[in-house]
């Protein structure tokens, strides 16, 4: 067993929070106020307003408080689907393109580094930005897919980010533009020896911040009889599945070509649509199949900035926020600026969804989408919402520069950071009641 308990060996400390950001509040966009937060050993042993004034008043002139920061209590943000691709898919040398004529690419890098590099330093500019918590699905560079997988999840708590590292599966992809709907696949002994694979690496690594998920790489890509076997297991065991879902218009036209009676009937079918499962993508979702996957209790993460760097589309922001209950951001490891930044990504998905309804978005509903919405798709690896007697997992951003924007009518705490915070103003982060030690920057 392994846990998020990489640190600086500090498990405490104390804190002055301008205002909080935790689940209760963002329905609100948080409270403004002075509070104290203390942490010792890893808990949260105290989270209460202070009385009195403070140093400067929320509407303090941003000149006149002397530079203090301005510290908010958020919660960290989760990344629901991504790679774990290292310093960037530039740095490999791997161009973007069409998703089709893109994927065979990867296996092809300019720049190529082994799983506990990638993962590593991806997971140290998510944990730079306030992500403490990525499900990791893993791109085998090699046979030893069971090995590769084992090496990411230590990895990633090497690093100490929480993870959900999804054992990847796929029995039918010798035709890129997807399988037919009587493809045989691996066959049974085949899809048993990966589930007992899967089961080996959850046996060493699942704990305190870590979970195993299995990953049907896509309904394209795997056989029905393989697809329901992954269901039967994920419901006999609670083991998540994770698959890429309708990402790209190759994708959409597979799905209408072979499954002319709906591909997401089908899956409900095969038993793949549960509470368990966490669909990625969904660019060509039509909004029957958004209300199918709301019934069953699905979650799906959506990955803006990946889609128009592969030409896919554009994330359907609006209309699954509207017709789903479960809906978060990932990065796919293909932030606009290859830099693992989900505040960009939070701002552009809050961007489309203002261009998608013409109207404005409020910041505690973005934010919902990179915090508690993505945190659903990590099963026992999600962070806790900060609260008293809990486990330290939260990051403390600076307002500090936009002091003089507390406390005024149109600038709720959740608005500030939605539109100005950046890995530069995360002073803080704790997972698992853990400092991350220091961390190699990304080249």
């Amino acid at each position: 067993m392994i846990s998020t308990s990489a640190g600086t060996g500090v498990d405490r400390g104390q804190w002055t929070v301008v205002g909080r950001l935790d689940d209760p509040f963002l329905a609100t966009g948080g409270a403004v106020g002075r509070w104290r937060l203390t942490v010792d050993g890893g808990v949260i042993t105290s989270l209460r307003p202070l009385t009195g004034p403070g140093p400067a008043s929320p509407c303090a002139d941003a000149h006149g408080d002397g530079g203090e920061p301005a510290l908010v209590l958020v919660p960290l943000l989760c990344n629901g689907h991504d790679h774990g691709r290292g310093a960037g898919t530039v740095d490999a040398g791997i161009p973007d393109a069409p998703l089709e004529e893109w994927l065979p690419l990867l296996s092809r890098p300019v720049r190529r580094c082994g799983q506990d590099e990638l993962v590593g330093l991806a997971a140290a500019a998510m944990l730079r930005a306030g992500i403490g918590a990525a499900v990791l699905c893993v791109n085998p560079q090699t046979s030893d897919v069971e090995g590769e997988v084992l090496a990411a999840a230590h990895a990633a708590a090497a690093a100490g980010i929480r993870a959900a590292v999804v054992y990847p599966v796929h029995d039918t992809m010798e035709d890129p533009a997807g399988r037919s709907r009587t493809a045989p696949g691996a066959g049974r002994a085949a899809t048993e020896t990966v589930i007992a694979a899967a089961e080996r690496v959850a046996a060493r690594v699942e704990g305190v911040g870590c979970e195993v998920q299995l990953g049907p790489v896509g309904p394209q890509w795997v056989a029905e009889d393989t697809l329901a076997r992954l269901a039967a297991h994920s419901a006999e065991t609670g083991r998540r599945l994770h698959l890429h879902l309708l990402e790209s218009p190759g994708q959409r036209h597979w799905a209408d070509r072979v499954y002319p009676d709906g591909l997401l009937p089908a899956l409900d079918r095969l038993g793949v649509l549960s509470p368990l499962t966490t669909v990625a993508h969904g660019t060509h979702l039509r909004d029957d199949e958004l209300a199918l996957l709301d019934a069953r209790g699905v979650t799906l993460v959506l990955n803006a900035s990946s889609n128009l760097r592969l030409a896919s589309g554009v994330a359907p922001v609006a209309r699954a926020v509207a017709r789903m209950g479960r809906v978060g951001l990932g990065l796919d490891g293909l932030a606009l600026s290859d830099d693992h930044d989900g505040w960009a990504e939070l701002r552009l998905a809050r961007g489309l969804w203002q261009g998608q309804t013409r109207r404005r978005v409020p910041g505690a509903d973005a934010l919902a989408l990179a915090a508690a919405g993505a945190r659903a798709a990590l099963g026992s690896a999600a962070p806790a919402s900060p609260a008293q007697g809990g486990p330290a997992d939260f990051a403390l951003v600076d307002v500090g520069p936009w002091r003089h924007l507390l406390g005024h009518p149109a600038w709720p705490l959740a608005d500030i950071l939605t539109a100005a915070a950046g890995p530069a103003q995360v002073r803080e982060v704790w997972v698992a009641g853990r400092r991350p030690r220091p961390h190699r920057a990304a080249r």
